[in-house]
């Protein structure tokens, strides 16, 4: 069974990266919750950039991820203060240090 990893990149709605902050903690908090879920983060670039990486350890857990009561509770959030819909990705990973694939 292949782990995935997760890639997206989006951006803040204007004037609203203290709130997106907080809702991104509040997703990640969130994620800790979700069986699976082996590495999850978010990263502020310029501007109002945002990128995104997750680690799941199979496509079941990607797909437990999005059906979590705590995930599906803290990303209407996340979603009303992007201005417009994110760029993503889902990969296998293939060469990593820091975690094991």
């Amino acid at each position: 069974m292949s782990k995935v990893s997760v890639f997206a990149k989006f951006t803040c709605a204007e004037g609203k990266g203290d709130e997106m902050d907080a809702a991104l903690t509040a997703i990640v908090t969130a994620s800790e919750t979700v069986d699976g879920v082996e590495s999850y983060s978010y990263h502020k670039g310029d501007g109002d950039t945002y990128w995104f990486f997750a680690l799941m350890s199979s496509m079941e857990a990607a797909q437990r991820h999005g059906d979590a009561d705590a995930m599906k509770a803290a990303m209407p959030a996340l979603m009303s203060l992007m201005a417009g819909p994110p760029d993503m990705a889902m990969t296998t990973p293939i060469a990593a240090n820091g975690f094991e694939i």
